[in-house]
């Protein structure tokens, strides 16, 4: 019995035509999948065949007149019925049309088929940077800008070994706390120590209300160490007003030159340096629980507020409670 060749070839055609057919309707079947779900989801950054990435949340850590450092999360998803793997990504931030910073985020990502994941991206903003978008702002009155965030991703997928996203979010400009220092009063004054009350004000120029609790405050007056302190209790700067604060500090004349002592014995103008450091405490979740430097640098009048009418048996009794003051620090 021949071999029928032809009829062998005939079976392989049909075979290949129908395992072709099968893939061309599974890729078709996975087109018209994928468009009713694309039609149908709400999310501004859906993507059709892509991974899709979304900025959810942007947290700032720390504020300070140089600089801000923030998180910013992003979600990545994985829409294919297939994993897929990151190598690597690079990624620029822009507010508005400024470039802020550019980086890469040297580790890879694997998801599962429809799985997701959290990246968390540490962002630092040099606020020289951004000065000219601030003040352009500030200018036409506007409080909010464009954070956007364009990602281009190194995958293993096959039709595509590149892709590029854009993320855009409107998000509230964020100041930092303006601090300005009034006077610097005398309370007390006496040949070994001083009690100073520095009166600052304090203004919040954001959309929210600014609360901070139990703030810690660095004060140096001419060429004088630094004295460090706490104060306690809750304070609230209301959105766009300015709130009165009062900084007791108690300076020691002890191994510094007499200069100091006759400067604020006289009165006059005396050169300062106020640092505070608070945790803000606001409903804003992007700067909520964030660090803040505040600073303040100048020269400032310095007034006599008590000791001009004090007595030599008042200024005893003063070395009498800072001699207890001292014993006390010494049993802590």
């Amino acid at each position: 019995m021949a071999f029928n060749y032809h009829h062998l070839n005939s079976i392989m055609k049909k075979t290949l035509l129908t395992i072709l057919l099968l893939i061309v309707l599974l890729f078709a079947g996975l087109l018209i999948w994928r468009y009713i779900n694309f039609k149908r989801d709400p999310d501004p950054d859906k993507t059709f065949f892509l991974p899709r990435v979304g900025m959810s949340v942007v947290e700032i850590t720390s504020l300070s007149v140089e600089k801000t450092e923030m998180n910013v999360r992003l979600l990545i998803k994985n829409i294919l019925p297939f994993n897929f793997t990151a190598d690597s990504f690079q990624y620029q931030l822009y507010i508005n049309d400024a470039e802020i910073m550019k980086s890469r985020y040297a580790k890879s990502i694997s998801l599962d088929a429809n799985d997701s994941s959290w990246i968390m991206l540490p962002v630092t903003v040099f606020l020289g940077d951004a000065d000219s978008l601030i003040h352009a702002n500030e200018m036409r009155k506007i409080d909010s800008a464009e954070y956007r965030m364009h990602a281009s991703f190194y995958t293993d997928i096959l039709f595509n070994k590149e892709f590029n996203v854009t993320i855009k979010r409107y998000l509230p400009l964020v100041h930092l706390p303006q601090l300005n220092i009034e006077k610097i009063e005398v309370d007390s004054l006496n040949t070994k120590r001083a009690y100073i009350v520095t009166h600052a004000l304090i203004k919040n120029n954001n959309l929210f209300d600014i609360k901070f609790k139990d703030y810690s405050f660095e004060l140096k007056i001419e060429d004088h160490e630094w004295v460090k302190g706490i104060i306690e209790g809750h304070t609230v700067i209301k959105a766009k007003s300015t709130n009165a604060l009062e900084v007791p500090a108690r300076i020691s004349f002890k191994g510094v030159s007499k200069s100091l002592f006759k400067l604020l014995k006289k009165g006059g103008d005396v050169k300062y340096q106020l640092v505070l450091n608070l945790t803000v405490e606001t409903e804003n979740d992007m700067i909520k629980n964030s660090k803040a430097i505040i600073r303040s640098k100048g020269t400032v009048k310095s007034l006599m507020k008590l000791a001009k009418g004090k007595t030599g048996d008042e200024d005893k009794d003063d070395d009498e409670k800072d001699k207890e003051k001292d014993k006390e620090k010494d049993k802590d």
